[in-house]
C-alpha cells in the first residue's frame, strides 16, 4: 500500500496534476452548462416545454403528428432541416421545439414499422423490413444460416420492445450527447493522456528506473503499484467528467423528468434493441466510459514503459487516438471494408451510442455474440496485453 500511495502522489496527487484536475472540472462544468443553454432557453422556457410535452407523452397520436408536421414545415423553410440548428434558433419558443421533437418522433415510429431503405448500409431495422428479409431467406431455403437467426432475433426483440412512445427526455438526450459523441474523446482522452504519460517515461528519461527496478521482487511490486495508480487516475478523471457534465447539465433547470422513459424515446437510441430505461442507460454509460478510459490508460502506460520521454508517450498515444477517430469518420464504403478494425477501434468502442445504440452481433464459431459482449472481451484482452507488456518491458530493463 505504501508503494501505491507513493505512485499515486507522483502521478495524481501532486500540485501540477491537481491544478490540471481543477481546470478540467471547470471546463467540464462549462461544457455541461453551455450545452444545456444551447438546447433550450432559460428556466422558464424549459418548464413551459415540460408542461406542453406532458400533454404529448405516451403512444403515437396522429392528430398531434399532423399539427407538428405543419409547424415543422414552416420552421424548416426558415432555418433548414437540421434539428439541432432549429432548436438553437428557437430555444426560447418551447411550443416550436416540441413540434420539431414530435415530428422527429413521428419519423421514428414510421421507421419502427417500415425500417431503413433497402439500399441502406446500416443494420437492418424495422418490422416490415425484417419480415421481408426473413421471407426472402425462407424462399431460398436458408433457415439454418446465421443471417436468418440474427434477423429473427432482431425481429423478436423489436416486437417485444413495441412501438416507441414520446417522452420528454430533453435533458437526458443532451447528457447522452455529451457522453457519447466524438467530442467527448477529445475532452476526456486528451487530458487523460497527459495525466498518465509520466508513469514510466519520467523515470526512464532520467535513468532512475535502472536503480528502482534492480530488485526482482521490488520490480514486480513497483510495476503493479504503477498499474494500479494508472487505473485510479483514469477513474478519477473519467468520474470528474461524468459528474461535472451531469450536474451542470441538470442544475440550470432542476429537473430529472424522463428518467424512467424507455431509451427508444431518445433519438440517438431509437434503434437500440436493449430494454433499458433512461436511468439504466445513464448508469451503463457511466460505467462504460470509466471502463474504456481505464483500457486506454493502460495502453498509454504500455507506451510510457517503452518511451524515454513524457512528450513522446503523449504524442504516440494521441496519434493512435486520432488515427482511430479518422478511420471511424470515413465513409460507409471504407468502414465496411475495415470492419472489426473500426468496430473495436478506440473511436467507436469508447462511444456508448455506438455500442448500445443498435443491436449488432458477430458470428463467433457459429454462436451469436452481441457487440457489447465482444467489445468487453476485446478491450479486456487489449488491457491484459498492455499490462503484460509493461511488466515484460521493465523486466528486460532491470539491473541484475
Amino acid at each position: 500500500m505504501s508503494l501505491l500511495r507513493f505512485e499515486l502522489r507522483k502521478l495524481l496527487f501532486n500540485r501540477k496534476t491537481l491544478l490540471l484536475l481543477l481546470y478540467l472540472f471547470v471546463l467540464y462544468s462549462v461544457v455541461g452548462l453551455t450545452s444545456t443553454m444551447f438546447l433550450i432557453g432559460g428556466n422558464d422556457s424549459y418548464h413551459a416545454y415540460e408542461e406542453l410535452a406532458a400533454g404529448c407523452e405516451g403512444p403515437f397520436d396522429s392528430q398531434k403528428a399532423a399539427e407538428a408536421e405543419k409547424i415543422y414545415q414552416e420552421v424548416s423553410t426558415r432555418y433548414g432541416t437540421d434539428t439541432r440548428m432549429i432548436a438553437r434558433s428557437v430555444k426560447d419558443q418551447p411550443e416550436i421545439i416540441l413540434a420539431v421533437n414530435y415530428h422527429a418522433y413521428t419519423q421514428r415510429v414510421e421507421e419502427y414499422w417500415n425500417g431503413t431503405p433497402p439500399e441502406s448500409a446500416e443494420e437492418p431495422y424495422g418490422i416490415t423490413l425484417l419480415q421481408g428479409k426473413l421471407m426472402e431467406l425462407e424462399r431460398q431455403g436458408r433457415q439454418d444460416t446465421f443471417d436468418y437467426w440474427e434477423l429473427s432475433a432482431s425481429l423478436q426483440r423489436l416486437t417485444e420492445l413495441g412501438e416507441p412512445e414520446f417522452a420528454n427526455a430533453l435533458l437526458w438526450e443532451n447528457l447522452f450527447n455529451n457522453w457519447g459523441e466524438h467530442m467527448m474523446q477529445f475532452l476526456l482522452f486528451v487530458p487523460l493522456t497527459f495525466v498518465i504519460a509520466p508513469v514510466f517515461a519520467v523515470e526512464r528519461s532520467s535513468g532512475m528506473d535502472n536503480l528502482i527496478l534492480s530488485s526482482r521482487n521490488g520490480r514486480r511490486k513497483i510495476v503493479t503499484a504503477k498499474l494500479l495508480s494508472v487505473l485510479a487516475a483514469s477513474t478519477v478523471v473519467a468520474t470528474l467528467y461524468l459528474a461535472a457534465t451531469f450536474l451542470f447539465g441538470f442544475l440550470p433547470h432542476g429537473s430529472f423528468h424522463g428518467w424512467d422513459a424507455a431509451i427508444q424515446s431518445i433519438p440517438t437510441y431509437a434503434r437500440s434493441m436493449f430494454p433499458f430505461k433512461v436511468w439504466q442507460l445513464a448508469g451503463v454509460g457511466a460505467a462504460w466510459l470509466i471502463f474504456t478510459g481505464a483500457v486506454y490508460s493502460l495502453i498509454i502506460c504500455f507506451i510510457s514503459s517503452r518511451m524515454k520521454s513524457q512528450m513522446g508517450t503523449a504524442g504516440v498515444s494521441l496519434a493512435i487516438l486520432f488515427v482511430n477517430v479518422g478511420l471511424a469518420a470515413m465513409g460507409d464504403t471504407v468502414t465496411q471494408r475495415l470492419g472489426a478494425l473500426v468496430d473495436f477501434g478506440l473511436a467507436n468502442v469508447t462511444l456508448m451510442k455506438e455500442v448500445f445504440g443498435g443491436y449488432k452481433g458477430f458470428n463467433i464459431f457459429g454462436m451469436y455474440v452481441s457487440y457489447p459482449v465482444m467489445a468487453v472481451f476485446v478491450l479486456v484482452a487489449i488491457a491484459a496485453v498492455a499490462a503484460f507488456g509493461a511488466y515484460l518491458g521493465q523486466k528486460s530493463r532491470a539491473v541484475v
